[in-house]
């Protein structure tokens, strides 16, 4: 036997991968359509937007910044400390890049600071504009001759604004011929002028290369801050470094035009070397100037000196100097040398530090260490005879002088031919080139991403429709899902929804209000007539036989249209086929019940429990089964419809005394099926049915009965079916196909756990078969009340 576990009635997903991909397969091609519209609304989304975005074209150039030459802070290397500057890091690098030093000489060249740009009319303006030729004005559609159409020429040369106007937006508005007028904001007039002839006015000076429009278009122009426009181009540069302590800068700028990105990263990087040459130039200059004033000085030098030794040989003639003379020369001529080329690169470090600063202190000290080994070398000399040492101090002052005079002039040479040819410690490895694709929007990769996110939307929409919109409708995903036994899987019968519906219309067109006449019974349809005909005589004669004075206390039943029973009319069926399989699977699903009742209940109204009942009811008589169909729903109960008989001498009154079972208990006409009608409709349907009385008779029909099918109210609208289900031995839940959510039947399979029913399985009903053999959805209204109104219910 297949039973229904009711400890655990969670709806659960099983860890079948599988199962869950066919779920998806299934899904997608239930709703194959709204799957394709979602995914081809993405993708053409993406493919408009790759095609009509704003193209933007990248162009990039490649700098390199060598390291500086660095060498010891000593007299032979001076110069090249002077010239080579201080190390410079890369970041240093990339911030003179973006300084106003470099970026605004390209502002100005380029014209960055101001705009002018037609007035067009948007989408409009750009479809015209596809049909004009340069030079040739389109006419102004819609008589909208303010809007520049296509065609037009428009270009400014320069305009300067007060300071009060940098940054406003003034319209400029050909008047003919090559004349203009401009305006601001506020339509005062500020300057009128002619194309080709600089117009100056109220502090505004323009001046317009081409104007070339009808009379009374009109232009934009606006002259933004200058310090704006240089901190715009410089945000707008990318200055990165390529790798780590390389010291390759890449440079690139993004825009919509190549061609102007391209020039303006060339210039850029351009402006960037020219800014580096000045420096270094600039600090070659300082050095050779300093060289220059120190060469007269020192050429004077050299003459004393010449000059001194020259009137000592004429007045003391030849002279031989000894071993230990020259000594003292060659030592003393050695540290003059070093004194002196100290004395210089100390003047030389003046230019740029102050007395107090280490490098000055450094050569100070130098300079006092030279100074006392001078001093201590001339010590030992001093036994010479006076004439001697004031030969050889002459001689080695003119050497010396000479010495550092022919230096200074050969490194002055050497810095005047250095700085002629200095190109600073940066220079250009690539320059850019004119871009031959934008780099955004990527189309390919849009486009691809629209086809994924897509299909995933579409996918997405699918699934939320079928799980919060459209309900439940597959009998392998509730099985999956709730793990309940589906015992048959009912569609829907054409024939039934035609005759439920021509019995709508009927008794909405004999009673437009919607009452009914208390004991009136429509015309039976034909077949179904001859079958009641009969039993509809003795079933009056015993109501009003029977009918005691304590159906006061209940509140009258009204009579009802017939529907017909399907199994009789059109046993042929499909949903009557489908029935059959259903009653097969139940009679196993019964074996083990503690007794022979069972409930068929469901989620909601118009599930078609009503028409199971009695269909399925009459196949189990057919079956040699002796029947009884209880209609247990004391608020809106319809069995009675189906088999043309008067609701009145029920259930209810047999559970209030008021009718004993044989006459509540009638025949039907099918051979082994007995019926027992709701009854009136009482006030307290719930307390009658928890009485024991309900439960006594329950227990005598399951032993005088092979089945006792009893047809319950909804689960979530009332209490009434948790109680018959508790009291009967099996309960079957009826789910109409796409009527409820996953969260709706596990809702109801909750309360039957609670209320002990023994819940054997369910039935899918009322599916809609497709073309491709799937099932579609049905949507359903909520709702259930006390009524006497027949709804338009359909299986």
């Amino acid at each position: 036997m297949s039973t229904y576990d009711n400890a655990d009635i969670s709806p659960t997903l099983r860890g079948d991968e599988d199962e869950v991909m066919r779920d998806l397969v299934r899904l997608v091609r239930e709703q194959i359509w709204l799957v394709l519209g979602i995914a081809g609304a993405v993708i053409l989304a993406s493919v408009l937007y790759a095609k009509m975005a704003t193209h933007i074209y990248s162009a990039d150039a490649l700098l390199q910044v060598d390291p500086p030459a660095t060498g010891p802070s000593s007299a032979g290397s001076a110069l090249a400390s002077l010239t080579s500057g201080s190390a410079l890091r890369t970041d240093a690098e990339i911030e003179i890049i973006k300084s106003r030093a470099v970026v605004e000489p390209v502002v100005e060249q380029f014209k960055l600071n101001f705009g002018a740009w037609p007035n067009t009319m948007p989408v409009l303006g750009g479809l015209s504009s596809l049909f004009a030729r340069p030079g040739h004005p389109m006419p102004a559609w819609f008589g909208m001759r303010s809007y520049a159409w296509g065609g037009e020429e428009f270009s400014v040369e320069s305009i300067n604004v007060p300071k009060a106007l940098e940054g406003v937006t003034l319209t400029l508005r050909a008047l003919g011929y090559g004349r203009f007028e401009l305006t601001d904001d506020h339509g005062r007039e500020l300057l009128t002028g002619t194309a080709g002839q600089l117009a100056e006015a109220n502090g505004v000076s323009l001046l317009v290369n081409r104007l070339v429009a009808r009379p009374g278009t009109e232009f934009f122009v606006q002259r933004a801050n200058q310090l704006d426009a240089v901190q715009g181009l410089a945000g707008g540069l990318g200055v990165i470094e390529k790798g780590h302590d390389t010291g390759i800068i890449q440079l690139s700028y993004m825009g919509v035009d190549p061609q102007e990105i391209t020039a303006i990263t060339n210039a850029v990087a351009r402006s960037y070397m020219q800014q580096r040459t000045e420096r270094a130039q600039e600090e070659a200059s300082k050095m050779l100037s300093f060289l220059n004033s120190e060469l007269p000085r020192l050429r004077e030098e050299l003459k004393r000196s010449e000059t001194a030794l020259s009137e000592y040989q004429a007045r003391v003639g030849s002279f031989q100097p000894t071993q230990e003379a020259a000594v003292f020369l060659s030592g003393g001529l050695e540290y003059e040398k070093q004194i002196a080329n100290l004395r210089i690169a100390r003047a030389e470090l003046l230019q740029r530090f102050t007395p107090d600063s280490g490098e000055v202190q450094t050569i100070d000290a130098q300079l006092a260490a030279l100074s006392r080994e001078k001093a201590r070398f001339e010590e030992h000399f001093k036994t010479l005879p006076g004439s001697e040492r004031e030969a050889m101090s002459l001689q080695r002052d003119a050497k010396v002088a000479e010495e550092i005079y022919v230096a200074l002039l050969n490194k002055t040479q050497e810095l005047s031919i250095t700085r002629a040819g200095m190109i600073g410690n940066a220079h250009i490895l690539d320059e850019a080139l004119l871009p031959s694709a934008p780099v955004k929007p990527k189309s390919a990769m849009i486009i691809s991403a629209g086809v994924v996110l897509g299909i995933i939307a579409g996918v997405g929409v699918a699934f939320c429709r079928r799980t919060f919109f459209t309900g439940v409708s597959d009998p392998e995903l509730a099985e999956r899902r709730f793990q309940l036994p589906i015992f048959g899987a009912i569609p829907v019968s054409a024939e039934q929804v035609r005759g439920d519906t021509l019995l709508a219309g009927s008794s909405r067109k004999a009673l437009p209000d919607g009452a009914r006449r208390p004991g009136a019974l429509p015309a039976l349809p034909t077949g179904v007539a001859r079958l009641f005909r009969p039993l509809q005589h003795a079933e009056a004669v015993a109501a009003s036989a029977s009918t005691p004075a304590a159906a006061r206390n209940v509140v009258p039943a009204s009579s009802a249209p017939i529907r017909s029973l399907l199994a009789k009319t059109h046993p042929f069926d499909l949903s009557v086929e489908g029935l059959r399989g259903l009653r097969a699977t139940l009679q196993f699903g019964l074996i083990d019940t503690p007794n022979r009742i069972v409930a068929f209940t469901s989620p909601a109204p118009s599930d078609g429990k009503s028409f199971l009942c009695a269909n399925l009811a009459a196949l189990f008589a057919e079956s040699g089964k002796r029947v009884l169909l209880i209609d247990a729903d004391l608020r809106r109960g319809r069995l009675a419809q189906y088999f043309g008989r008067s609701p009145n001498g029920g259930l209810t009154e047999l559970l209030t005394g008021q009718v004993d079972l044989h006459v509540a208990a009638r025949a039907t006409g099918v051979d082994g099926l007995h019926f027992i009608a709701a009854g009136a409709y009482p006030p307290n349907p719930s307390e009658i049915l928890t009485s024991s009385r309900f439960s006594e008779a329950l227990e005598r029909f399951s032993e005088q009965f092979d089945l006792v099918i009893v047809d319950t109210p909804p689960l979530l609208a009332v209490a009434d079916a948790a109680i018959v289900a508790n009291i009967a031995g099996a309960t079957v839940l009826v789910i109409r196909a796409g009527a409820h959510t996953e969260r709706e039947i596990d809702e109801s399979l909750k309360k039957l756990r609670r209320a002990h029913a023994r819940t054997i399985g369910g039935v899918i009903n009322a599916i809609p078969l497709k073309r491709n053999g799937r099932y579609a959805s049905a949507d359903y209204t909520y709702a259930y009340a006390y009524s006497s109104v027949d709804p338009d219910v359909v299986q």
